[in-house]
């Protein structure tokens, strides 16, 4: 691991001491440099290993862009009709993001320092008390900071737009999204990768604060580039009578390390959370949950389904934790997964912590191959087994899709599952 201090310490050396958020980078630093930190980590140690080689086989550089991004021709979800983009290439907001009533991103650098501190109380909180490596890389390289803030009472649909090139081998976004009361608001964040030999590390961190009676449902695409590195992580904050939910889709990634904390800090909020990863030859998806009930009344769901051929590689680790405050609790968690190849490998940890006695709590786990009983009935109708195998497992995939409320978005990701699973 000495490569990966070494780096660090040539990459903390590119920020001057004038940077706006140099003591936040000093702190991260500093703590990351403990002797102790990496070797803490809860991962894998083999899987650890293997993204430090990534992140560190090129040095950290990143110029921040002084003319306007050319346009580029990216792929994945379009925006509805009805809603808004805002484009983020390489990390960096585009010039290219109008005002929108009821829709403001700003680079927190240019906020008041009031409305600044304002902002990242609860941030800072958050990453202080964080021992997750990847957090704190961002907290220390994130070469640029946005807030998005919704207004209340707004209905919208939001695509986060993101565009990374090959102008930089290390993309280290960072987003804070304020959502105001009563505002049912539907984010899409759509990853794009300009394919290219070599691909750039991108560690993304999403920071979500949701007013009372706020609802947020966020959904987070990888559809088309398989050769992408990637770690990103999400936070999000409730208060009373909030819902939150949450949909992971993975038709492609080299790798993707996936973590969601939602912190349900008050009565009668509900977080539900769903993923469906559908991998190929040796691409590896990872998703760590972890669900913290501070409050009582609350709900929150969980379920993650995936499909691995080849040598894939998925995984699974879920958390449910209640306090003593969160009487009269329910919460629940689901992990099933296909194999269809004896090289793919799955590993699961479904997990319950509970410190409060009236609640309603289960978690569980299954895998396996199709159904073989299912597969004959389709055969003995007259469905050839290609096309049988393949309506199986739409039919698995498609109760994740069909939990989202938005028709345009489930149309598109049906498609791309169809897509992905032909290539099986």
């Amino acid at each position: 691991m000495m490569a990966f201090i070494n780096w660090l310490a040539e990459a903390f050396a590119t920020f001057s001491a004038t940077d706006p958020f140099y003591i936040g980078r000093l702190w991260a630093f500093n703590k990351l440099n403990q002797p102790t930190f990496i070797a803490n980590q809860k991962e894998n140690y083999n899987s650890l290993r293997e993204i430090l080689q990534l992140l560190t086989r090129q040095a950290y550089h990143f110029n921040m862009p002084n003319q306007p991004f050319p346009p580029v021709e990216v792929g994945g979800y379009r925006y509805v009709p009805e809603g808004v983009t805002l484009t983020f290439v390489n990390g960096i907001g585009s010039p290219s993001n109008s005002v929108h009533q009821g829709i403001q991103l700003r680079r927190l650098a240019d906020l008041p320092l009031l409305e600044q501190k304002e902002v990242l109380t609860p941030y800072m909180t958050d990453v202080e008390s964080s021992d997750d490596l990847f957090v704190m890389l961002n907290r220390l390289l994130a070469q640029e900071s946005h807030l998005l803030e919704i207004a209340a009472d707004r209905q919208q649909v939001i695509t986060l737009q993101h565009i990374v090139t090959d102008s930089v081998g290390h993309v280290m976004p960072q987003l804070m999204v304020k959502v105001g009361g009563a505002s049912p608001v539907t984010i899409i964040e759509n990853w794009y990768i300009v394919p290219y030999k070599v691909q750039p590390f991108v560690n993304n961190f999403t920071h979500i604060l949701l007013e009372e009676g706020t609802h947020l449902a966020y959904h987070t695409l990888y559809t088309d580039d398989p050769s992408c590195y990637q770690v990103n992580t999400l936070y999000c904050h409730q208060k009373d009578h909030s819902t939150f939910s949450h949909h992971t889709f993975a038709f492609g990634a080299a790798m993707l390390r996936m973590y969601i904390r939602a912190q349900i800090n008050g009565s009668h909020a509900c977080a539900s959370l769903y993923g469906l990863s559908t991998l190929a030859a040796t691409e590896k998806v990872e998703q760590q949950i972890q669900i913290i009930h501070s409050a009582p009344h609350s709900l929150s769901k969980q379920h993650y389904k995936s499909i691995l051929g080849g040598q894939s590689i998925g995984s699974f680790s879920g958390k449910i934790y209640l306090t003593s405050a969160a009487q009269q609790t329910n919460a629940y968690q689901t992990n099933n997964v296909l194999l269809l190849s004896d090289a793919a490998h799955h590993y699961a940890k479904p997990q319950l912590e509970i410190y409060a006695d009236d609640v309603k709590c289960s978690h569980g786990a299954t895998a396996g191959q199709l159904n073989e009983e299912q597969l004959f009935y389709l055969q003995t109708r007259g469905i050839a087994t290609p096309l049988a195998k393949r309506l199986l497992l739409e039919a698995f995939g498609n109760e994740i899709i069909d939990s989202i409320t938005l028709t345009t978005l489930q149309d598109y990701l049906y498609d791309q599952l169809i897509a992905k699973l032909v290539k099986l």
